[in-house]
This record gives structure tokens, C-alpha cells and sequence, in this order.
């Protein structure tokens, strides 16, 4: 059960490419993360996380791929 969860985290982080060391990008994958392992879905854990960093920087944007099967990169404001 623990190894299907990993694997369901990491399958949704794929979609929220790395950023460089300590960027607000990271510190979302970070909270996803954490929202995850909570029994949040997905989409309530980008949110939460997104609302968090922009509290420290407003203008902050998420990057993020599309589900898979679409083939452009996306960037998505929540």
C-alpha cells in the first residue's frame, strides 16, 4: 500500500517540473508532497500549495505539464 502511494506522488510531481535550489517552484512540489501523503487529491494539493507560496511571493507562477496524453507544456495560475 505505501509503494502504490509513492508511486501515485511521484506519477503527480511529473507534472510539476523541478526548479532551481530553494525556488518557489520546489517549495510547491514540497507541499504537494506533504498535501499528498494527507489524502489530498492532486488538484486541492496544487492549490493549497500555490496559495501558500504566493503569500510569500505574489507573483509567483506555476509551471506545470498537462495531463498526459496532451503534448504542449502548459503554465497554469491558480
Amino acid at each position: 500500500m505505501r509503494y502504490e502511494r509513492q508511486q501515485t506522488i511521484r506519477k503527480g510531481l511529473e507534472r510539476i517540473p523541478r526548479g532551481l535550489k530553494g525556488s518557489p517552484q520546489n517549495q510547491v512540489r514540497q507541499i504537494v508532497t506533504s498535501q499528498f501523503q494527507h489524502g489530498k487529491s492532486f488538484d486541492e494539493s496544487v492549490e493549497i500549495a500555490v496559495n501558500f507560496v504566493r503569500q510569500s511571493y505574489p507573483n509567483f507562477t506555476l509551471k506545470i505539464l498537462p495531463p498526459p496524453g496532451a503534448s504542449e507544456r502548459v503554465r497554469v495560475a491558480f
